[in-house]
């Protein structure tokens, strides 16, 4: 809820399926396994321990700051966009990207930023 997403949209984020996503949610799965911990805190930005526990505090104060080490994925930023899902955008062919892409960042220079 914290970055607007729907459960297919953290399935994109995390590499996870939609599924195990919705058993988390609705409590029929109550510990993911270690690999989709570490898939989820990366995508949701959140502290491990607090994720699979509830202790300790929500947000990992140290992850913006640290870069990822080798071989180490970067966690996306949280999906700025309220009326279009990420989901769907990860479904766009690359060149559709690189053209909402391109229209963006002459709507950021025309604005003088």
């Amino acid at each position: 809820m914290l970055q607007g997403w729907t459960q297919k949209d953290l399935a994109v984020a995390s590499n996870l399926s939609q599924s195990a996503i919705g058993n988390y949610e609705s409590g029929q799965r109550l510990q993911p396994s270690s690999d989709a911990l570490i898939k989820l805190t990366r995508a949701l930005r959140v502290n491990p321990l607090w994720l699979s526990t509830g202790e300790g505090p929500m947000v990992n104060t140290g992850y913006a700051e640290s870069s990822p080490s080798v071989g180490e994925a970067c966690a996306p930023p949280p999906w700025p966009f309220e009326t279009v899902s990420y989901a769907t955008y990860a479904r766009l062919s690359l060149q559709e990207k690189r053209q909402i892409e391109q229209v963006l960042a002459a709507y950021i220079k025309a604005r003088g930023e």
